[in-house]
């Protein structure tokens, strides 16, 4: 219950940001993205990140509506999972549990590397993420709504009694992995972002391997405590690794012809004309 209070709250957050930049894009110090490199829109954004907010909202009702399963207190057959996911299904392990989730919050938090670009791009590189994060939340929501898949402890003895228990009924929604979305869109999201700012800066390599172990030990955590069969990181770490890339990809398209020099107290640089 904690953790869902928690990803509630990150999307209010995130939901403010977007409507804040999107209100204000290329009028405050923030937004003006003084690099070229991306750019913001007030109708682009309005559709990629209304978009996101839409498709939130939508599995939020969905999930209010939708019945939850009950556990009925038998213990499931390990030997009826299909051989990929059977061989590295483990029981509950409450001190992986915690690991991986601790690994996967610093994940969501590497893109603050992206304090080192300029202010000016500081609300650019936000909104990019707000929106890389709302759909990538979103569309694990839609899938963990639609697909009832039992973790991997309800097949062993030592199961977590307070999460089999519960009225959310959290144990049959093990596909995909919703940790491993989210630390995969962040560490895809700030290793793209970083280059794309920082092509010959000598911390590009080591933002792109820390961001991408700490996805990887959220992966390989969140199966060796229980809570996920193979697939399911995996379908996890292409579906964040896809809206991590794929939102700030589509902020470099819009191109604008006229471009002006300006002096920053950064130094000389140019600067698009929205």
């Amino acid at each position: 219950k904690g953790e869902l209070i928690m990803r509630k709250v990150m999307c209010v957050l995130l939901v403010f940001i977007l409507v804040t930049s999107t209100l204000f894009a290329g009028v405050g110090d923030f937004f003006r993205g003084d690099s070229g490199i991306f750019k913001l829109d007030p109708v682009y954004d309005g559709i990629i990140g209304g978009g996101g907010i839409l498709i939130n909202a939508g599995v939020l009702v969905w999930d209010h509506f939708n019945g939850k399963p009950h556990f009925d207190g038998k213990f499931l057959d390990i030997n009826t999972v299909n051989p990929f996911d059977r061989w590295a299904a483990q029981p509950y392990s409450e001190p992986l549990h915690i690991k991986g989730t601790v690994t996967e919050r610093l994940a969501i938090a590497f893109p603050a590397v992206l304090f080192a670009t300029n202010m000016s791009e500081w609300g650019v590189w936000a909104t990019m993420y707000a929106e890389s994060v709302l759909w990538a939340n979103g569309l694990k929501e839609v899938m963990k709504t639609a697909v009832v898949r039992e973790r991997p402890y309800m097949y062993f003895e030592g199961y977590p009694e307070d999460k089999v228990t519960d009225k959310s009924g959290d144990f049959a929604r093990s596909f995909p992995s919703g940790h491993t979305t989210m630390a995969f869109n962040g560490a895809v999201f700030a290793s793209y972002v970083f280059s794309k700012y920082f092509p010959d800066s000598p911390w590009k390599i080591p933002v792109i391997a820390g961001s991408l172990s700490l996805a990887t030990g959220t992966a390989i955590l969140r199966v060796m405590s229980g809570n996920h069969f193979l697939s399911d990181v995996l379908t996890g770490a292409v579906l964040g690794s896809v809206t991590g890339f794929l939102v700030p990809f589509l902020h470099t398209l819009p191109k604008n012809d006229k471009i002006q020099p300006v002096v920053t107290p950064t130094g000389f640089i140019v600067r698009y004309q929205y």
